[in-house]
């Protein structure tokens, strides 16, 4: 399988030494594309190519026989920058085969195109590869620290559970961190280091959306952190009620009240470290539809 990535994607996932970029593209393949059915999956940049990968700036530029993909780990609907989405809508590109959105949080099967939700494809990663990624460097109980802020606070909502957070103990930002400014947000070695120096970490998306679930959780997972979450509705859908703190709607008293118990008390937070993560959900076979979908377009 030879895949093609145009230029945006090269750009913004590859080449952008910034916090945003996945920076190795044998991640971005677990990451996004383990679905794929293919024992082999060669990046090439000439034209002789199965797959093209593009990305949600991009409108024009796409070779009509071949599966284009269109990636786009952000919420559309939420914004009014994306060329793309502002041009077509979802689906109205009849350029593009699969589309993989963070903004959906169900499939859509047609004989034109299929959309993938990317919340699928993070948790089957998480599957994959959460006993094989963790810190490298790890913090013992007695020497972590409260709770590590790491988001920023746009709303009111965030600024209200980041008080309530430094109404209990010492609250440290993310920011205050020279080295996370260029590492990857995709639990890199770096991040994780940081994030499990905290007994929790406050994660919250940037907008509000079902699907809209990000790398934020995740990290705090591989990292072997308690997630303070805040953002989808849909988060318990995922994810089991024993694993994280859901702070959507959440009870100040009672939240307030399970921390408390578990601070200072290592075998009742490792217990929760050791809790089962992934709730029972249906990804609506989603790999096998998808790989069909593919080989019947690669014969026509």
């Amino acid at each position: 399988m030879k895949i093609k990535l145009s230029n945006n994607i090269n750009n913004y996932w590859f080449t952008n030494k910034t916090y945003f970029s996945i920076q190795s593209k044998d991640k971005f393949i677990k990451y996004f594309f383990s679905f794929l059915d293919f024992n082999n999956v060669v990046f090439t940049n000439n034209e002789i190519y199965n797959i093209s990968i593009n990305d949600i700036q991009e409108i024009e530029n796409f070779t009509s026989n071949k599966i284009n993909i269109l990636l786009c780990v952000e919420n559309c609907p939420a914004w009014s920058h994306y060329k793309h989405y502002n041009k077509y809508g979802n689906y109205g590109d009849k350029n593009i085969k699969i589309y993989l959105y963070n903004h959906i949080d169900k499939c859509v099967f047609n004989d034109n195109f299929i959309a993938l939700p990317i919340i699928y494809l993070q948790m089957d990663y998480l599957k994959n590869y959460y006993e094989k990624i963790k810190p490298v460097i790890t913090t013992s109980f007695n020497n972590k620290k409260f709770c590590l802020i790491a988001t920023s606070a746009t709303n009111q909502n965030k600024s209200n559970i980041i008080n309530f957070l430094k109404s209990i103990d010492v609250c440290d930002n993310i920011k205050d961190y020279d080295e996370l400014k260029n590492a990857s947000c995709y639990h890199s070695e770096e991040l994780m280091i940081v994030f499990n120096k905290y007994k929790f970490v406050f994660v919250s998306e940037n907008s509000i959306n079902d699907g809209y679930i990000t790398e934020k959780i995740f990290n705090c997972y591989f990292s072997r952190v308690i997630p303070i979450y805040f953002g989808s509705r849909k988060i318990n859908y995922f994810f089991r009620n024993n694993s994280f703190i859901n702070m959507n709607d959440f009870n100040y008293d009672e939240t307030k009240k399970f921390i408390l118990e578990i601070i200072n008390d290592e075998t009742k937070y490792n217990e929760i470290i050791k809790n089962k993560i992934i709730n029972d959900y249906d990804d609506e076979n989603y790999a096998v539809k998808a790989n069909e979908f593919i080989k019947n377009n690669l014969k026509s």
